[in-house]
């Protein structure tokens, strides 16, 4: 079997002993999860900003959807570009940068007392973290054998989720004491303080690491498919694929949810459910908790049931719940109790992430050796979402009110579903 290729005298001759108690390769998976914790953080810091930020500045939801948007629009600029750069050179150094980056402006966010300069900003913010998924992918891709892609990726990518669990409450805490503007300072020294674990700590290539052992080399090469170094990315190929654009539609309808708790859930809660700043806060992270442990199960049940079963089969199969969080949705504005409120909220979270193991793996499973490009171009159109979701909402919000959102919701769910359904697949269709 062919393997990335790397030059004779990057190779370990000799491997150190390892004293952690698990296989170097989690390590990999442990990171990654860590720089979703905290893009995540960085990037939804501002909505619990928000509601003072919009009273102090005199904005509406509309002018300050336009500042959430901000980040979106700088996170999809680069991801194809930056996912085939750490393909083609370096994914360790890609998203170090990245980090390092959007670390930077995040601490540089309060600053700009105007609507575009705040909005400017965040924008440059999102521009640092348009690497971290493409790069994660291309690094799990080398690191992890075929049969555990959905559980590495998952964990990898739910990172995200639990950001946003830390986050909430701690920006909240943040804000109670110190204001609106320390939570970016505190946020940004997140990245410094993880940066030197990577730099240090990571490899491209497991074979050139001196952490892993022989029999985890061989157990992560004899598992993956053929990866040679990437010259060419072969578009006419990959944009003529119908299950990259299955995908692409999945990932988008999951990011419409997910951007929609992010954007407007503190919002929502305070403004239109009257909760109290701390009840707000536990509010707003219980859904994402409740994505983190549904996509890591579903991706272990992906995992057990591919080794015996067509792996596009089952994918679809695991789509079911995906569809039953659209009908969780709809019940959300129906709910007059505040227990109930939170509850069919993470209801509807924990269902929607029915699809995290399809959209997570899904650029490992068809494109490999294209894993970061492919999932760059994903997540680039599918965080569309992004830029969408803050503006239609405060649009949809001010004419028709919260219930029409959530409609909303629904019904983009529905169609990422279908379209998964009727062209998604789960195997090698590039070399």
């Amino acid at each position: 079997m062919h393997v990335l290729h790397i030059p004779r005298e990057q190779v370990v001759g000799g491997r150190s002993v390892r004293r952690l108690p698990w296989p170097k390769r989690i390590d990999l998976a442990l990171l990654s999860f860590l720089a979703m914790v905290i893009g995540l953080a960085d990037r939804i810091n501002i909505a619990v900003a928000a509601p003072i930020l919009m009273k102090e500045r005199s904005w509406d939801t509309v002018q300050m959807g336009w500042v959430l948007s901000g980040f979106y629009i700088g996170y999809a600029l680069l991801m194809v570009p930056v996912g085939a750069l750490a393909d083609r050179y370096s994914p360790k150094w890609v998203l170090g940068f990245s980090v390092a980056w959007w670390s930077l402006f995040t601490a540089l966010t309060p600053l700009p007392r105007s609507l575009i300069g705040m909005a400017i900003v965040r924008i440059l913010v999102g521009l640092g973290q348009s690497g971290v998924i493409p790069c994660i992918n291309s690094i799990l891709v080398r690191w992890f054998p075929r049969h555990e892609y959905s559980r590495a990726t998952v964990f990898g990518w739910s990172g995200g989720s639990a950001g946003a669990i830390l986050a909430f409450p701690l920006a909240s805490a943040v804000l109670n004491f110190w204001g609106w503007q320390a939570i970016f300072f505190t946020f940004a020294c997140f990245g410094a303080l993880w940066l030197p674990f990577w730099m240090i700590g990571v490899t491209d290539n497991p074979a050139a690491s001196k952490g892993v052992s022989e029999a985890e080399l061989a157990h992560i090469v004899d598992g993956r498919p053929e990866l040679q170094k990437v010259a060419r990315v072969p578009w006419r190929k990959i944009l003529a694929l119908p299950a990259v654009y299955a995908v692409t539609t999945l990932h988008f309808s999951f990011n419409w949810i997910t951007y929609l708790l992010l954007s407007w859930l503190p919002t929502y809660l305070l403004a239109e459910r009257h909760f109290s700043l701390s009840n707000m806060a536990v509010g707003s992270s219980l859904p994402f908790l409740s994505i983190v442990v549904g996509g890591n199960f579903f991706a272990t049940m992906n995992d057990k049931y591919s080794q015996r079963h067509d792996r596009t089969r089952v994918r679809k199969l695991s789509l079911i719940p995906f569809i039953m969080a659209a009908v969780a949705l709809l019940l959300i504005p129906l709910a007059t109790h505040p227990v109930m409120i939170v509850v069919l909220l993470c209801l509807a979270a924990g269902l929607a992430s029915g699809a995290y193991p399809v959209i997570a793996s899904g650029s490992l499973d068809m494109t490999p050796r294209y894993a970061g490009t492919v999932v760059g171009f994903q997540n680039c159109v599918a965080n569309f979402s992004g830029i969408l979701v803050p503006v239609v909402t405060g649009y949809v919000v001010k004419v028709s009110g919260w219930t029409a959102a959530f409609w909303l919701a629904a019904l983009v769910c529905t169609v990422g579903f279908l379209a998964y359904l009727c062209f998604g697949q789960a195997r090698k269709l590039v070399d």
